[in-house]
């Protein structure tokens, strides 16, 4: 009987060694970590994407990882528009290889960022095209910028335990930028520009706070799942009807959520 259970406690610790274990990403300096951000990418591992991000607290961490689960599911989601569409996806890859071509913005930030100035300068002016366009690059290829990262962004150090991240050689988010710092654990992460004037009155402070910021990401989750599977069941004709269930499955949960948020500020003030 002894000898049995010796031979069993020995298969299952065999059984336990022979597990893969997680791939360790370098994160032991600022180029290390923009080479991480890219073989998550790469590996398909864009669930774990919030690795790389700085946290203030266990709050924060706890949103960060569920930003990691919601990018994970954004990823298969588009793999099944891949698979469903591969028609109008090569059409759209085409239409960013020529916008480049042309020097115009391609990147899915960057149109986003070129829909809303265009809007300010003309009021009357339909940005609609623009963020179409950058929504379905969204849905079918979220992390296009990210998968040539450690050719385009560089990181250039401006102080003790601190770097700035530089797209193309230029600041990212000029005239304030995006840092990558070093913390504790003598880890560099990518720290989020929470202390943007636009950003910092309204960022999560309270751990009700960033729960709500939590359910946010679960939301889109959420969406995403469902969205895929109406994906692979063949409901929509081509990208755009795509597009446009996401917008009506994101948009109340968003708006809904955003009340929840506001009204914390509401009874701090």
């Amino acid at each position: 009987m002894l000898r049995t259970l010796l031979v069993v406690l020995i298969v299952v610790s065999c059984v336990a060694g022979c597990r893969r274990q997680p791939k360790q990403y370098d994160q032991s300096s600022p180029e290390a970590v923009i080479e991480s951000l890219e073989a998550m990418v790469k590996d398909g591992n864009t669930q774990r994407l919030h690795e790389l991000f700085y946290a203030e607290d266990d709050d924060m961490r706890l949103a960060l990882r569920r930003f990691g689960r919601m990018a994970g599911r954004l990823a298969e989601l588009a793999v099944a528009i891949n698979e469903a569409f591969p028609e109008e996806v090569e059409k759209l890859k085409e239409d960013a290889e020529e916008a480049a071509a042309n020097g115009q913005a391609t990147s899915i930030m960057a149109r986003l960022s070129q829909g809303m100035m265009r809007q300010r300068r003309s009021p009357n002016s339909n940005p609609g095209d623009t963020f179409n366009s950058a929504f379905q690059q969204l849905l079918t290829n979220p992390y296009d910028s990210f998968e040539q990262a450690s050719d385009r962004l560089t990181a250039m150090e401006i102080g003790e335990g601190y770097a700035g991240l530089m797209w193309d050689g230029k600041p990212l988010l000029p005239p304030f930028g995006i840092k990558i710092r070093e913390d504790v654990d003598d880890k560099w992460y990518i720290e989020l520009p929470l202390d943007l004037p636009i950003v910092t009155k309204y960022r999560p402070r309270s751990e009700e706070q960033w729960l709500i910021a939590g359910y946010l990401m679960k939301s889109w989750e959420n969406a995403a799942v469902d969205l895929k599977t109406q994906v692979e069941d063949g409901k929509f004709r081509n990208i755009d009807e795509v597009a446009q269930e996401a917008g009506a499955m994101v948009l109340p949960p968003t708006l809904m959520i955003g009340i929840a948020y506001s009204s914390q500020f509401k009874e701090d003030d």
